[in-house]
This record gives C-alpha cells, structure tokens and sequence, in this order.
C-alpha cells in the first residue's frame, strides 16, 4: 500500500469528467373516443380544447421511478469516475513505476457507500423545494457541499472497510497534509458538480410531475364545472315544459274530465322522463323519441283538431346516444309558433338521419302562410340548445333553425356519432373491476 504522499492526485486529475444527461422515454397514452369507461357525462374527446380526462393519464414519473432514475445517474457516474481515474493509474504507473490513486476497488466501493447518502439528498432537496430563494437555496447549497466534501471521507473509510473484509491495508485517517487538503477540495469540485447535474435532473422531473398534477387538477375542475352547467341548462327546461303542459290540463278539466285525467296521467309519465333526464347528461336516441312522443301526445289533448304529429321511431333505431331532452326545445318550438297567428291545422315531423360520422335530427313543422311568426329562431329554446351544444361538442355540433319555404320551418342538429356512453356509477363500477 503506497504512503499518503504517494497518493497525491496530479493536476491532470483534478478536471470533472463529463455525465451525459439520460433521456427517459415516455410512450405516449393512445386516444380514444367514446369507448373508455371513465368517458362520463362529458365526452370531452369531442371537444378540440378540453383538457384530457385526468384518469386515463399517468404521471410522468412516479417517486419510485424518480429514485430508480437517480440510482441509474449514480451507477454512471460510478463507471465514469472508476474508467476515468484507472486510465489515469494505468498510464501514470507505467511512467513513473508508482501508484499515484486510490484503486479501484476503494472507488467502487466509494460511490456504493454514498448512493443511499444521494437518494437521501435528493429527496430532502426535493421536499425544500427553491423558495423562497433566500432561504432555500443556502439550504441546497449546504446540502450540495456536504455530500461532496464527504466523498472523500467516505473513500477512506472504503479503505477500512476492505481491510475489515479482505485484510488490504487501509489508508490511515491522521493529519491531512497540503496535498491531503488539496485533493479532498479537488474531489469535492468533481463530484459537485456531479451532484448538481443530478440534482438538475431531479428538479426538472419534479417540476414536470406538479405540473402533471396541476393539469389533472384542471381537468377535473373543468369537468365538474361543466357538469354543473350542464345540469343547469337541462333544469331550464323542466318549469317551461311542465307550464305549458299544465296550461293544455286546464284546458281539459271543465268540459272534458276523462280527457283531463288521461292527460294527468300522461302528464306523471313525462314528470318522471324529465327527472330520469335531469340526472344523465347523454340518453338514447330511442328513449329521446318516445319523450318526444309522449310530449307531442299531450300538446294533441289540447289541439286535436289543429295537431298531427309524426315521429319517426320504432324497432330499427340506431343504438346511439344523444344529449338527453335535445329535441324536446325544438319539438315545443314547433308546437307553439307553428300554431301561432293562424287557426289552420298544423303537422310536425320528427326524425333522423344517420351516417358514418354524423347524426342528424330534423324537426319540420308547417305553418300558416303569411304567419309573422320566425319559430323563434332566437329564443330561450334554441339558445339553450345551441349553448348545450357548444359545452359538449365544441364546433362539431351545430344547430340550424330556418324556413325551408313560406309555410314550413326546418330546425336540424347535427352531431357526432356517438355509439357508447356510460353513466358516472357504472363508470366508477368499471374502474374498479379493472
């Protein structure tokens, strides 16, 4: 074992060996539209700017992945420094026929010892976080300086250990001498700079991992708050309904009590459609059309003589969904400004049209010639609509209001083709099967 003087690192030494930074891969999630099971309530697929439903994301990288991380950096500059210094004993061995480092087994043996004491830095790092700067970056610098001042501590105790292990003679702790003094401030350069790559590394993942969070955060921000806009949307609906029904009742209840009754009941049947409607964001087609149905079939209690509605529903209608209570503003538009300043009859055709990549409702009802009435193109109706349309589908649903000639009105929503949805709880019953 050569003496202390022997083992004074030279000058060629002293320059840090270079780290590159690894890149860690990340696969990106597929998308899908309409087929998960936490697409609930909104699908916000459809939507050009909504944030991605936070559960379908993973984070960047977890605390586990963050330590394997640091271990792999660590391992690397192991192999660097241990290459780096034995080249160096190599060619100056056979220059001078002495040892002038340390070999490599105490190296090893060295960075082995100081991993643990890493990951423990890095992790106190990382809790402290950088502000406020005049506070926490003192802290870093201490916490930087310490691990690597104690490198070289940690070397010579590396040489005790294997002593301890395989009798090699240690190196002793005594007085350090100029030399001793000058390579303990060399190796602790070397390896701060090590450390504050690392640590770079680390702040950067950390930053991307809050910021990860923070988008999940905004995610389910922006679903409840559009959830909640939703519901309040589809409650505009019910009062304006239930008033229009009752008015047709009243109608009824002096001269015509069977009649009355009839539409009573008629009337609890649609009370309970409104509900189931009010408490889901999507329906149907099919359930859509029998609401439709059994609204039209009150408003023709009323006007029996003057109403003749047709609804195109049946056995052969596609399985899919659609916002619930979408066409029940337009087919009560159709009804009241179709029967508006005239007193002729008057017919409503309700129906669809489905391709590949889109879904048309149609609402067409007839009017009086010369009515003054515009079906309300800019009523509280087909606002509703249109806003409903807007905070589920974005641009790729579209509502257009008009009249095809002089005595009939075209009202027609086009969506996107929706073939699976599924409600909050089996969504949540889904997951936890998964």
């Amino acid at each position: 074992m050569p003496s202390r003087s022997s083992l004074e690192m030279p000058r060629s030494s002293l320059r840090a060996p270079r780290y590159g930074a690894s890149r860690v891969a990340v696969r990106p999630l597929p998308r899908r539209l309409c087929h998960h099971p936490r697409m609930i309530a909104i699908p916000a697929a459809f939507r050009p700017d909504a944030a991605a439903i936070a559960e379908n994301q993973q984070e960047f990288l977890s605390p586990r992945g963050v330590l394997t991380l640091a271990s792999l950096f660590w391992g690397w500059v192991t192999v660097t420094d241990i290459a780096y210094h034995e080249a160096m004993r190599i060619e100056l061995a056979e220059l001078t026929h002495l040892t002038l480092f340390f070999p490599w087994q105490y190296r090893l043996l060295q960075h082995v010892l100081m991993l643990p004491v890493l990951l423990a830095c890095y992790s106190v790092a990382a809790r402290i976080g950088w502000w406020p700067a005049g506070r926490r970056v003192p802290q870093q610098l201490a916490l930087a300086i310490g691990f690597s001042l104690l490198m070289y501590v940690m070397i010579l105790t590396g040489g005790h250990f294997l002593y301890a292990v395989f009798g090699t003679r240690p190196d002793p702790f005594s007085t350090l001498t100029k030399s001793d003094w000058a390579m303990w401030a060399a190796s602790g350069a070397m390896h701060l700079l090590a450390y504050g790559f690392g640590l770079a590394l680390i702040t950067v993942l950390a930053v991307q991992r809050r910021y990860h969070r923070l988008q999940l955060r905004n995610s389910e921000l922006r679903r409840a708050w559009t959830g909640a806009r939703l519901a309040a949307l589809r409650t505009q609906l019910s009062p304006h309904t239930l008033f229009n029904v009752l008015h047709t009742i009243q109608a009824r209840i002096s001269g015509e009590p069977e009649v009355a009754e009839t539409l009573i009941a008629s009337l609890g049947d649609l009370l309970r459609g409104l509900r189931d409607a009010g408490e889901r964001d999507f329906a149907r087609l099919r359930d859509e059309l029998q609401f439709v149905e059994l609204y039209l079939s009150l408003q023709k209690g009323r006007f029996a003589d003057r109403l003749t509605v047709h609804v195109q529903n049946g056995t052969d209608v596609p399985a899919v969904w659609v916002p619930s209570l979408i066409l029940q503003p337009l087919v009560e538009n159709a009804v009241v400004h179709g029967l508006a300043d005239h007193s002729g009859s008057v017919w409503i055709n309700v129906t669809y049209d489905l391709s590949p990549d889109r879904l048309q409702l149609r609402v067409v009802n007839s009017r009086g010639v010369g009515s003054v009435s515009a079906n309300g193109g800019s009523g509280s109706g087909l606002g509703n609509v249109r806003e409903r349309l807007a905070v589920q589908f974005g641009g790729r649903a579209t509502l257009s209001s008009g009249a095809d000639d002089v005595s009939t009105w075209v009202a027609t929503v086009t969506l996107p083709v929706l073939r699976e949805w599924r409600s909050a709880a089996e969504a949540e019953q889904a997951v936890g099967w998964m």
